[in-house]
């Protein structure tokens, strides 16, 4: 039986490339620990001999587990869940932080701590994606999946060493995670990985609707070119008042974000993790607005949802549909860009989304 639990445990996962400056931000961070709290520090080295935990261990105040000779989100894993069985049995822990292999893969992790093993336990906070910036790029982003899995799984992007990477190639970089859907909480260029000890209690689970906003309007800014215009001057927002139409029930839905910016609509759909939809719905979805005319004047959509265990993320844009499995794992949501003079029926809409949610 586990230990009873008057509040869930934070957890943080620290995830990055090999060498990329991990165990520099742990150090970090656990400098910052505050004194009344119990954290506990899970590391996980692909090799047999444990170098990070025994370094991580200088710090007295922190309890350390080392779980080397295998990838805690494949091999290991076993003997993580064993590990962190053990833990909520017999302490009482105010932090958990998890630093699995650089080979490893987080969104397994994710689901162990979310599945019905560990259920209501675990607050997933922020998590974090350490790269060294000298030794990234983005051809490599784009030629391996593992880094992609890394970058879509984060709350948090680091940029490592700065100190010793070109401009151009920070800018180049930053720019790849700023185009990221969906959006990243923080985008931070470091030297020696350091960060502020309240960047660990983001909300892994929140909508981060700052950010998206952001994001949204900037990806318009710069498709349209008004770069000059103060936005503040041209933006139109609200989030699930004021709608262009009257939505109809959808279960599990969290919030709707809608605005009008540059004679565009933006709307967007956000649902709680634990609602699933059928792929295959969902892509007939998406290739319908090629399909229909009344979908002709949609700029874009794009969207990322739980299929199941896996999760996908689907986009139509040019009138092509494209499917790929993404290792996000925060929510499921929608977003469609329309030319606003359009009579688009959005109602219809999201009957179309109720026909590909499942139970």
């Amino acid at each position: 039986m586990y230990q009873s639990i008057s509040k869930k445990i934070a957890v943080n996962l620290i995830t990055g490339a090999l060498g990329s400056g991990k165990t520099t931000l742990l150090r970090n961070v656990l400098r910052q620990k505050p004194a009344e709290e119990h954290w506990v520090l899970l590391v996980n080295e692909f090799g047999a001999v444990g170098i990070d935990g025994a370094i991580l261990s200088e710090n007295k105040s922190i309890q350390v587990e080392q779980i080397p000779g295998g990838c805690i989100c494949c091999t290991a894993q076993g003997e993580l869940k064993e590990t962190i069985e053990a833990l909520l049995k017999t302490q009482s822990i105010d932090r958990l932080l998890i630093e699995p292999t650089g080979l490893g893969e987080p969104d397994s992790l994710v689901d162990l701590l979310q599945s019905d093993l560990f259920a209501g336990h675990f607050d997933i906070q922020s998590v974090f994606a350490v790269f060294d910036s000298t030794d990234i790029s983005v051809k490599a982003f784009n030629q391996y999946t593992i880094l992609q899995n890394l970058a879509h799984m984060a709350d948090i992007i680091i940029f490592n060493k700065q100190d010793l990477a070109f401009k151009g190639q920070l800018d180049e970089l930053v720019a790849y995670a700023e185009a990221l859907y969906p959006p990243k909480q923080h985008i931070l260029i470091t030297e020696q990985a350091k960060i502020d000890l309240s960047l660990l209690s983001k909300s892994h689970s929140a909508h981060n609707l700052a950010g998206k906003a952001k994001w949204v309007l900037n990806k318009l800014s710069e498709q349209l070119n008004h770069k000059n215009t103060p936005l503040h001057k041209r933006s139109l927002k609200t989030r699930s008042s004021n709608l262009p139409y009257h939505p109809i029930e959808l279960p599990n839905i969290a919030e709707r974000l809608y605005q009008k910016e540059l004679d565009i609509h933006s709307i967007g759909w956000i649902f709680h993790p634990n609602q699933t939809f059928d792929w295959t719905k969902l892509q007939s979805l998406f290739e319908s607005l090629n399909k229909q005319t009344g979908f002709l004047k949609v700029k874009r959509a794009k969207g990322v949802f739980k299929v199941g265990k896996p999760w996908m993320l689907f986009q139509w844009v040019n009138q092509n549909v494209s499917r790929e499995y993404i290792a996000y794992r925060r929510d499921s949501r929608l977003e469609l860009l329309i030319e606003a003079h359009y009579e688009f029926d959005f109602t219809g809409f999201e009957k179309k989304i109720l026909a590909c949610m499942t139970d």
